[in-house]
């Protein structure tokens, strides 16, 4: 763990080892109840990151805290209708053929963005179709938060486009903001993870040689970092921290590490994703019907 602080000014916790992460995610006093009012920068880095994390005066589940019983309530419901599909997109179906194409194509940089939404989107309505329009709007939803081009979003917000891009997604998903946060932020990792799976599938003998199940796990790719704060002052594995420390998560980093890869979906925690019995599945299916040559 690296401390900033600054009194008044900043006090900022980054956290990239995977033990670390985890100990933190168990200890009660690190929440996503989220005080906007001190330090300063913290305030500002959080006002950003919750501006574009919530829709119609409501947060994005991934932005409750660990005590809401509605978000524990909807989270779980939500995971056991995704676990419910999770045996039937392991096989490779059609609705896959998409993707599976992709994988096959030796275009390495061919757009796949669209084709993860449409998959994603259909989960939480069946009536879902991706465009570019609604895959562009949840590339501006996915940078605004973490952008270093701070002025970029403050432009997105102050000028209506970031609020267009998140009623364009909400009306898509009958404004069901796990949905929203599905098609505009969850996407973008399960395209990172099957540009992960496109390397190991170029290679004819890993191609042949890879179970779907091993392809799945070893192309899994976490999002790049989560946001906690802390409810009071404490210490932690001899840092301590102060009530409101931000503490950042990087999870993309610390998921690669000797026994990180349950942070991927943050396994097993109070946080953990709905999705992460349905993504590797959906990903076994995918390597299935490429490794099969199944055409549509």
């Amino acid at each position: 763990m690296k401390r900033t602080r600054i009194p008044g000014f900043t006090d900022v916790i980054q956290v990239d080892d995977s033990q670390e992460i985890i100990d933190l995610n168990r200890d009660v006093r690190i929440d996503r109840r989220f005080d906007l009012r001190w330090p300063i920068l913290n305030w500002l880095i959080l006002k950003r990151a919750l501006n574009v994390l919530s829709f119609g005066g409501h947060r994005f589940p991934t932005v409750i805290a660990r005590g809401s019983t509605s978000r524990a309530s909807a989270q779980a419901k939500l995971g056991a209708a995704l676990d419910a599909q999770a045996a039937a997109v392991r096989q490779g179906p059609e609705e896959l053929e998409g993707l599976a194409a992709w994988l096959r194509s030796s275009a390495a940089d061919a757009p796949v963005g669209i084709a993860v939404q449409q998959v994603v989107g259909r989960l939480f309505s069946p009536t879902f179709t991706a465009t570019q329009e609604s895959w562009d709007a949840a590339k501006m939803l996915v940078t605004a938060p973490r952008s270093p081009n701070v002025l970029r979003t403050v432009w997105w917000i102050l000028s209506g486009k970031l609020g267009r891009a998140k009623r364009l997604l909400a009306g898509m998903v009958n404004g069901d903001l796990a949905g929203v946060n599905g098609i505009g932020i969850a996407a973008h990792n399960i395209v990172n993870s099957l540009g992960q799976m496109k390397v190991l599938y170029s290679d004819p003998a890993v191609r042949r040689t890879l179970s779907a199940e091993e392809a799945a796990r070893r192309s899994l790719m976490a999002p790049v970092s989560l946001l906690r704060q802390a409810s009071s002052d404490g210490e932690i594995r001899g840092c301590p921290f102060s009530k409101n420390s931000l503490f950042v998560l990087a999870i993309g980093k610390a998921s690669k590490s000797p026994g990180g890869q349950s942070l991927v979906f943050m396994d097993d925690s109070w946080s953990g994703c709905p999705g992460s019995r349905w993504v590797p599945a959906m990903l076994e299916g995918v390597w299935k019907r490429a490794a099969s040559s199944v055409q549509p």
